[in-house]
């Protein structure tokens, strides 16, 4: 990866642009692998990744992961021990949609001249928009390019849960035949018996 997003107080700005993050002032967790604790800076793999994205008071800064050292973990294990030592990796090694919940630590002083004001609209473009986001549609894509549901599956599924949801209202036409109606547009779906049942009991 060439670049990591760090948000800052919009005070402390200028000062990162002009002399840099020394790791001793702006570490921020600690965090143990294999049983060794490392404290960095924590980093997003993308802006949006961060619940600060929208927050006035705070400035995304773009970082260039040249002479860096970090590393990147699923964050959704980080209260289990066992299960953080097999998801992480340094982020050179790090492939998209490798983790659900992907987050960095930057465990070295960030120079200057590796900080960039990060600009919404004009900046650098970004592979991806959203960590999660894109680790969920990886994750459909490949469950059927690998064959392991049928688009149908998904499709009956996906009735079943927008029922459940209260997206669609169900009315059984008979013994063979169920109609979904979605509540906003009125489209109607069909569920016919006998198909391929899905996982989600109806």
């Amino acid at each position: 990866m060439e670049n990591l997003y760090i948000y800052v107080e919009n005070e402390k700005v200028e000062n990162c642009l002009k002399y840099g993050m020394k790791l001793s002032e702006y570490a921020n967790k600690i965090i143990a692998f294999n049983n060794i604790e490392k404290k960095g800076i924590t980093a997003y793999l993308t802006p949006k990744d961060s619940n600060l994205y929208d927050d006035n008071l705070f400035t995304c800064l773009r970082i260039s992961t040249k002479d860096l050292h970090a590393i990147i973990y699923n964050r959704i294990f980080e209260n289990n021990e066992d299960l953080l030592n097999k998801s992480f990796c340094n982020y050179n090694e790090y492939n998209l949609a490798d983790y659900e919940d992907p987050i960095a630590m930057i465990y070295s002083t960030i120079l200057p001249e590796n900080i960039f004001l990060y600009n919404k609209v004009l900046d650098l473009p970004l592979i991806v928009e959203n960590s999660k986001e894109y680790f969920y549609d990886k994750c459909v894509s490949d469950f059927i390019e690998n064959d392991r549901f049928t688009k149908f599956e998904l499709y009956q599924t996906l009735l079943l849960l927008g029922e459940q949801k209260n997206i669609f209202k169900s009315t059984k036409i008979d013994d063979n035949l169920k109609i979904y109606t979605d509540t906003i547009s009125n489209k109607l779906y069909t569920k016919k018996r006998g198909c391929k049942k899905s996982p989600i009991k109806n």
